[in-house]
């Protein structure tokens, strides 16, 4: 079975080579389509355009896709081998650090385009050289090209391309916010070694359990991959009460819209939830998330801190006695509070139709005329 599927990698890879593409996508799980969905649609619907979707994840829902000129394969085991030899005018992606580990550029692409999966600071939750080698950066907000542009100045970088897209992720989320019939309270941590799951989550769920409501636990796909023994023991954990479930949606777009209150720790998915739903998020302060031990070199202050207090209330990990009681407070404002997360967000992101027109019309202006 393992050797037919190495086979069969290798095939999709082999043709693949042979090819010279326009834009190819690449997506490390289904997760991701989400982040890329505006963009390639808007490509789609010119109609001209040729797309190629390279996915990590046999159980992507976009092989069952049926439109035009979107083509989707399956690899996984030979990524290093195919991203050193591709060729396309334009290769777009969500994995930082290209070029510095195993996945090098390839010279048969002409650009390489990096789009945002969380609408944080560029410095703080991500490795100091994390886009050096990304010739174009699609911004979310003003916060992430004053970050680059001083990162390109503080250690004389190439300056990059920036495109000022916004994160379309917000408005689909708006899109689909509805009442939910059943209270529900949405436990979704970071995957860091000091986030809710390796700290503070029996003691969680006990007090959480205490609510008349239901809570939904969704664990961050690169979690389960990296701990999968400690997970099993998470699932355990929930099992005990009836009340509570795992989350088996595939995209977070399916599961926010139904929630009314997010619980996590220093996840962008608070933002997802405050700016797409404009519903509060209850913060469990664990330590900071820093990827980055030199992000104060650069003497901003990542978003994902100093917005913490406007996007809903925090607990201290060693007083989760707390929770019930904020959770309780959070339910009663929401309205007030949604109405202050549009004009937060108006503020903070590039979100309009103009700029995801921008960032359509870079990806064409890229496109080889040979």
């Amino acid at each position: 079975m393992i050797l037919m599927s190495f086979f069969s990698e290798y095939k999709n890879v082999q043709n693949l080579l042979k090819q010279k593409h326009e834009v190819v996508f690449y997506a490390e799980s289904r997760h991701y389509f989400q982040y890329y969905e505006q963009l390639i649609h808007d490509l789609l619907e010119t109609g001209k355009v040729s797309v190629t979707y390279i996915t990590s994840d046999k159980n992507d829902h976009l092989f069952n896709s049926q439109w035009k000129n979107f083509k989707v394969v399956h690899v996984k085991w030979l990524l290093g081998f195919l991203f050193s030899k591709v060729q396309a005018s334009v290769l777009i992606m969500t994995m930082t650090d290209l070029g510095n580990y195993l996945f090098k550029r390839s010279g048969g692409v002409g650009s390489y385009i990096y789009m945002f999966h969380a609408a944080v600071s560029t410095h703080q939750q991500y490795r100091q050289h994390a886009f050096d080698n990304y010739d174009v950066v699609f911004c979310t907000g003003d916060y992430q090209q004053k970050e680059i542009r001083k990162a390109e100045e503080l250690y004389r970088l190439k300056p990059k391309d920036i495109i000022e897209y916004g994160y379309p992720l917000f408005d689909k989320l708006n899109e689909l916010k509805k009442p939910s019939d059943e209270k529900t309270i949405l436990v979704a941590p970071s995957w860091y070694s000091k986030g809710i799951f390796n700290t503070c989550f029996e003691e969680l769920i006990k007090e959480l359990s205490k609510l008349p409501y239901q809570i939904v636990i969704r664990s961050h796909p690169e979690y389960e991959k990296r701990n999968k023994k400690k997970f099993e023991q998470i699932k355990k954990m929930i099992g005990q009460f009836s009340n509570m479930k795992i989350d088996e949606l595939a995209s977070v777009s399916e599961r926010l819209p139904s929630s009314d209150i997010l619980v996590t720790d220093r996840s962008g998915i608070a933002f997802e939830f405050a700016f797409g739903i404009g519903k509060p998020v209850l913060f469990i302060d664990t330590p900071l998330k820093i990827n980055n031990p030199a992000y104060k070199e650069l003497n901003i202050e990542p978003v994902e801190n100093y917005l913490r207090n406007d996007l809903g209330v925090s607990v201290d990990p060693a007083n989760i006695n707390g929770v019930v009681e904020k959770v309780n407070l959070l339910l009663k404002d929401n309205e007030n509070f949604s109405v202050k997360m549009g004009k937060m967000k108006s503020e903070l992101f590039y979100n309009s139709p103009a700029s995801y027109k921008a960032g359509l019309d870079y990806v064409l202006s890229k496109l080889r005329k040979d």
